[in-house]
């Protein structure tokens, strides 16, 4: 993990909670309930925090390397639920399995259809919210973040050739 331990400690409460909330929603992994972690840069953070007063005790940036022989693999285990984002990306791949087949010969076909876009796209952000993206070579082998994509794009490809051949009815005057 090249880059950004983010460590924090103390500090007011609704401060945290917003710190926290900021870290998660951007994938962050948090590792023995006391360190934020990326793979990435924190450029971003950096420019937030930049030019205002800093309190230590409350938040520091590093960039650093473990030194005493732990793994990416173990780094990575300790600090994202991999358990959980398996399960979204599970939940999405059963949906993609579900995915009407046959042409839409009918309006009762397009909405089934519709329905089943809309039941994919929910099942897709699901998981892919829960999931923080992490480069390749540190992904967990078990990882179906990935496959679930390359049958996303499979499946999508296939409805959007089953939406070509739909015509709807003109209604006659």
């Amino acid at each position: 993990m090249a880059n950004g331990p983010l460590r924090c400690t103390g500090g007011e409460n609704a401060h945290r909670q917003q710190l926290w909330r900021y870290l998660r929603e951007r994938g962050f992994g948090y590792l023995q309930n006391s360190v934020w972690i990326s793979p990435d840069p924190l450029k971003e953070e950096h420019q937030i925090i930049a030019g205002g007063k800093i309190n230590v005790e409350s938040l520091i940036l590093l960039e650093a390397r473990p030194c005493a022989g732990e793994s990416d693999e173990q780094i990575v285990a300790g600090a994202w639920d991999f358990q959980r984002i398996n399960r979204g990306y599970s939940q999405h791949l059963k949906v993609l399995a579900q995915r009407p087949t046959g042409g839409l010969r009918s309006e009762t076909a397009a909405k089934t259809l519709r329905r089943w876009a809309v039941a994919e796209r929910e099942a897709w952000l699901n998981a892919i919210t829960k999931d923080p993206l992490l480069p390749q070579r540190i992904l967990p082998p078990s990882y179906l973040g990935k496959r679930a994509w390359q049958r996303r794009k499979e499946i999508l490809q296939e409805a959007g050739k089953a939406l070509q051949t739909f015509k709807p009815r003109v209604a006659s005057r």
